[in-house]
C-alpha cells in the first residue's frame, strides 16, 4: 500500500508541474499573433494535454486519499475546491473556443481576452494550491 501511495504522489507532483507548464504555454499562445485556424488548432492540442494532466491529478489524488483512508486536512480540502474551480473554468474556456471555431459567434480577440483571464486564474490557483500543499507536507 505504501508503494502505491508513493508512486501516486510522484505522478501527482509530475502532473501538477506539467499542468503549470501547459498553462504557461497557453498564456504564451494567447499573447501571440496567429490567425484563427492556426490558433484554434494549437489551442486544441495544448488544451487537450492540459485537461489530460488535470485528469491525472484528479486520479492520483483520489488514489492517495483512498490510501490515507479519506483523512481530510486543510490542504486536501483546498486542493479539491481548487480543482473544482479549475474544471469549471476549463469548461467555460472550451465552450468559448467552440463558439469561436465552429459557430463564429464570438470574435477571436474577445475569446483571447476572456480565455487569458481564465488561464491566469487557473495558473494562480495551481500555484496557491502547490504552495499550501508544500507547506502541509
Amino acid at each position: 500500500m505504501n508503494e502505491m501511495y508513493e508512486m501516486s504522489q510522484s505522478i501527482h507532483i509530475f502532473s501538477v508541474i506539467v499542468m503549470l507548464i501547459t498553462s504557461i504555454g497557453i498564456i504564451i499562445l494567447y499573447k501571440s499573433k496567429r490567425e484563427q485556424a492556426a490558433f484554434a488548432k494549437q489551442m486544441a492540442i495544448i488544451g487537450l494535454a492540459h485537461v489530460s494532466f488535470l485528469g491525472s491529478v484528479m486520479l492520483t489524488g483520489m488514489i492517495m486519499m483512498a490510501a490515507k483512508h479519506l483523512s481530510f486536512n486543510f490542504a486536501n480540502v483546498v486542493m479539491i475546491l481548487g480543482l473544482i474551480v479549475i474544471i469549471v473554468l476549463e469548461v467555460k474556456r472550451n465552450k468559448l473556443l467552440k463558439m469561436v471555431t465552429r459557430f463564429r459567434r464570438v470574435e477571436l480577440e474577445v475569446y483571447k481576452a476572456m480565455g487569458l483571464n481564465y488561464v491566469l486564474v487557473e495558473f494562480i490557483l495551481l500555484l496557491i494550491i502547490s504552495t499550501i500543499a508544500t507547506m502541509e507536507a
